[in-house]
C-alpha cells in the first residue's frame, strides 16, 4: 500500500481495534485514557507520515527531493526509483514525520562503518546513518507510550547501470537449415521466420513466442526469383515481390499466387492496405494494394528502396490517428538518407527535422522504451522511444550504431554509450527486429538461449511507482525483449544468428 492519509488512518483503526479486543477487560470494546483520546487515536500516532533524506550535495544533487514510499501495512519505507549506480549511502541524515508520536528511535544493525546502536531521532539531529547494509529500523512510540510500530528503511541504489542494454546470444550458432537468406515478421499473433537455402528451397518456422526454440514446420513453394526480404504482412495475408517487381500473395506463407501488380518496392502494411512504389518511365509513384485510385509522384527526397520495415503506430500525442513510419533508404537519384517518413492514411510526408546523422539503407527500426529522470524530484519517467540500428553506408561499410528518437522520428540522436551494442554483436544491415513480451522470473528457464556474461540484476528493484501492490510474492512477470534476426555483413553474407536484448531496468522484479 502506498502512503495516503485516509489509508493509514483506516489501517491504524483496524489494528488498534484488534489490539483493544485482546487487552480490554471491561468488555467496552476500546480503552480510553485520561487524555480523552481513544486507543485507536493513540495507535495512529505511531504512523510515519513522511520520510525523506536531508540535502547533501556532496553525496548527490537534490538528495532531499528523492521520493520515498511508506508502506504502513508491511512496515516498509523505500525509494522505488533507485539512486544512481555508485551513490554513497553510508552517511545520510533522515527527516521523519509522524502524526504525534512520543518518541522515534533509529536502530542500526550490521553496518560495516558503524557500531550496532540505537539513536533517538529529533528533527535537529546531526548524526548520520549508514543505510548501505539494509539493517536500519525506525521504531515509533505512541503519544501515550502504550504502542510501538517498527519500519524497515531501505535506500535503494542501482547495482548495475540501469539503462544499459544487455544482449543474450542464442543457443545455436546458426539458424536451422544452414540458410543463405532469412526473413522474420509478425503475422497475426505469431512470429514467422522464412529460411531459404542455397538451392532455393525455403522452410518456415512459426512461433507463438520468439523465446521458444525455433522449429521448421512447413515448406514454402516460392515463385522463382521471389525476394525473401520483400515479404510483408497485413495480418490477413503475406505479400512479396520477385526480382522483376511482380507481386505475389499467400495466406499461409507456403503457396503463393500472382496479384497482377508490378511494383519496384514494398514499404509495408497500413492496416489492410499494402503500401509501396511503382515506377513509370523515369518517375516513381506512391501506390497501394488494393489500389485506392490515387496516383501521386514520389517526392525527390523520399526513398524508393532500402527502407526499414514499416511500423504502424496507433494514435499518440504526435498524431491523431494511426501513422505508418519508416527510416532511411535510397532515394531515386541513388543517394542515401537518414530521415523518417510517415503515412497517415492518405498522404506521405517527411517528418524528420533532425535525421539520423549517417544516411543508411537496411536499418532495423523498432519501438521500445527509455527512461528520463526529473532533475529536481528524481522521479523516473518511462518514455516511448523509437530505436534504429544497423544499416549499410554509401561506401558499403556496415554500421552497428544505435540511434533513438523520443518524438516518433522527428528528432534522432545517437544513443549514449551504455545503449550501444556490445562488441560481440557484429555490425549488420537488413536484420529483422521484433519486440515481444516474454515471461521472465526468478525460476524461468533460458529455453535454450546461450546468455552472454552480464552484470547481476538486483531482483528487488523496480521502475513502477503507480500505487499498485501485489498481494502475493511476484515470481514471474512480462519483460519486453528485443529480438534481432539475421542481418547481412558488409560482403552480403547472412549472419545466421538471433540476438535478444532488454534494457536492464525492465528486467527488475516488481516490488511486492
Amino acid at each position: 500500500m502506498i502512503k495516503r492519509f485516509g489509508s493509514y488512518i483506516s489501517i491504524a483503526l483496524a489494528m488498534a481495534a484488534g489490539m483493544t479486543a485482546c487487552n480490554d477487560n471491561s468488555g467496552s470494546g476500546y480503552v480510553t485514557e485520561d487524555t480523552g483520546y481513544t486507543s485507536e487515536t493513540m495507535y495512529s500516532s505511531t504512523a510515519i507520515t513522511s520520510f525523506n533524506l536531508k540535502a547533501n550535495s556532496k553525496v548527490l544533487a537534490d538528495l532531499d527531493s528523492i521520493f520515498f514510499t511508506i508502506d504502513l501495512e508491511t512496515g516498509r519505507i523505500f525509494n522505488a526509483d533507485s539512486l544512481p549506480y555508485g551513490t554513497d549511502i553510508t552517511k545520510l541524515i533522515p527527516n521523519i514525520g509522524t502524526s504525534g508520536s512520543s518518541k522515534i528511535e533509529i536502530l542500526i544493525r550490521n553496518s560495516s562503518v558503524m557500531k550496532d546502536t540505537t539513536i533517538t531521532y529529533s528533527s535537529s539531529m546531526r548524526d548520520s546513518i549508514d543505510f548501505s547494509a539494509g539493517g536500519v529500523i525506525a521504531r515509533v512510540t505512541s503519544l501515550n507510550e502504550q504502542y510501538t510500530q517498527q519500519y524497515s528503511i531501505r535506500v535503494n541504489v542501482h547495482k548495475v547501470k540501469s539503462d544499459s542494454l544487455v544482449w543474450d546470444r542464442i543457443a545455436w550458432q546458426q539458424l536451422p537449415g544452414n540458410p543463405e537468406k532469412q526473413r522474420t515478421i509478425l503475422h497475426g499473433e505469431k512470429v514467422y521466420t522464412f529460411l531459404q537455402s542455397a538451392d532455393g528451397s525455403c522452410r518456415i518456422a512459426v512461433m507463438d513466442d520468439p523465446i521458444e526454440p525455433m522449429a521448421l514446420t512447413a515448406t514454402a513453394t516460392l515463385p522463382e526469383g521471389l525476394n525473401l526480404r520483400s515479404i510483408v504482412s497485413n495480418d490477413a495475408a503475406f505479400f512479396a515481390l520477385d526480382n522483376d517487381g511482380k507481386m505475389y500473395t499467400s495466406t499461409d506463407g507456403t503457396a503463393w499466387t500472382a496479384t497482377g501488380e508490378t511494383w519496384s518496392h514494398i514499404y509495408g502494411a497500413y492496416e489492410s492496405q499494402i503500401l509501396g512504389v511503382k515506377k513509370t518511365g523515369d518517375d516513381y509513384f506512391y501506390t497501394t494494394y488494393p489500389d485506392n485510385g490515387t496516383s501521386v509522384k514520389v517526392a525527390a527526397d523520399c526513398p524508393v528502396s532500402g527502407t526499414s520495415d514499416l511500423l504502424l503506430m496507433e494514435g499518440s500525442k504526435w498524431a491523431d490517428g494511426p501513422q505508418a513510419i519508416f527510416t532511411g533508404g535510397r532515394i531515386a537519384n541513388g543517394n542515401l538518407t537518414g530521415a523518417t517518413w510517415s503515412y497517415d492514411g492518405s498522404k506521405w510526408a517527411k517528418i524528420s527535422e533532425t535525421p539520423i546523422d549517417r544516411a543508411k539503407e537496411g536499418m532495423s527500426l523498432f519501438p521500445y522504451f527509455t527512461y528520463r529522470k526529473a532533475k529536481k524530484s528524481w522521479r523516473v519517467t518511462k518514455l516511448f522511444t523509437l530505436f534504429a540500428t544497423g544499416g549499410r553506408l554509401a561506401d558499403g561499410n556496415v554500421s552497428n550504431y544505435v540511434y533513438v528518437s523520443r518524438d516518433m522520428g522527428i528528432t534522432w540522436e545517437r544513443a549514449d554509450r551504455l545503449m550501444q551494442f556490445p562488441s560481440y554483436i557484429p555490425a549488420f544491415y537488413n536484420a529483422d527486429a521484433i519486440v515481444w513480451a516474454s515471461e521472465l522470473g526468478s525460476r524461468s528457464s533460458a529455453l535454450g538461449w546461450n546468455e552472454m556474461a552480464s552484470p547481476a540484476i538486483p531482483a528487488w528493484l523496480t521502475p513502477v511507482t503507480d500505487g499498485s501492490r501485489a498481494v502475493t510474492p511476484v515470481t514471474t512477470w512480462e519483460c519486453p525483449y528485443i529480438y534481432l534476426y539475421g542481418g547481412d555483413n558488409a560482403s552480403g553474407s547472412l549472419n545466421p544468428q538471433v540476438w535478444r536484448g532488454v534494457i536492464n531496468r525492465l528486467t527488475f522484479k516488481p516490488l511486492i
